[in-house]
């Protein structure tokens, strides 16, 4: 059994620190709490920084509860923390997958986790942030995914000509409401799938770009689906396809 390591007041200021976006930004480090979130920064093998843990048997920097309450970002503490670097995915790295989506200016975090942990689940191959999401390492979207965050290559894309340059040969469909269906997404092999914001929807730009549309058939009781169900539905249709 371990013994317990005090954290000094610096040491607690500095980790703190990396609550807030600019520190983060600046530090190009980021905070993962929780079992599933800390054993997925091992297995995808990033650079971890730092691990600390509540349990006496732990192999890692065991802290008290009172000091892993100060660092935490929730009101209840996980029992075990880690700091670590920030993966660089560039658009490089995505020009030969086959099946992407794209996430225009997501702001919700919870719905931003909720749909890379669905891109996961049914076999996306990367995605595309692109326009105002919101942040894509705050500690809440990482919550959010689960222990998922890392299994799927996420690339920030500025411009529509970047988008178009280097993924020339993927269909784009876009998810707009306003637009009928007039695609299976089943015939393709290569695509990117556009979702976007929860208020605005998918902009004028993105629709533009493409050149086919799908929408969810449901009841005309409901206007509309939240923008992470709407995508789950979808990539859940895909998978379900490519296994039958």
């Amino acid at each position: 059994m371990h013994s317990i390591v005090k954290l000094s007041a610096n040491k607690i200021k500095k980790i703190k620190k990396l609550h807030q976006k600019k520190y983060r930004d600046e530090s190009d480090l980021f905070i993962a709490e929780g079992e599933k979130a800390v054993n997925e920064l091992i297995e995808a093998k990033i650079e971890v920084i730092e691990i600390y843990s509540t349990d006496r048997n732990s192999n890692y920097t065991i802290i008290s509860e009172d000091d892993m309450k100060k660092i935490s970002t929730t009101a209840s503490a996980c029992a075990i923390f880690a700091v670590a670097k920030k993966r660089k995915v560039t658009v490089e790295d995505i020009k030969n997958e086959n099946k992407i989506i794209l996430l225009d200016s997501i702001s919700d975090p919870g719905n931003l986790g909720t749909i890379i942990r669905s891109s996961a689940a049914f076999n996306i191959n990367a995605i595309i942030i692109y326009g105002n999401c919101t942040e894509l390492y705050s500690p809440k979207v990482i919550r959010s995914c689960a222990g998922n965050f890392f299994k799927t290559p996420i690339v920030h894309i500025a411009s529509i000509s970047d988008i178009e340059k280097n993924l020339p040969d993927h269909i784009k469909i876009s998810t707009a409401l306003g637009k009928k269906n007039n695609t299976d997404i089943y015939n393709y092999e290569k695509f990117i799938i556009m979702f976007g914001s929860e208020a605005k929807g998918l902009s004028e730009e993105l629709i533009n770009i493409c050149k086919k549309n799908i929408k969810i058939d449901m009841s005309k009781n409901v206007e509309s689906l939240n923008v992470a169900v709407c995508c789950s539905i979808i990539l859940y249709e895909i998978f379900k396809f490519n296994r039958i």
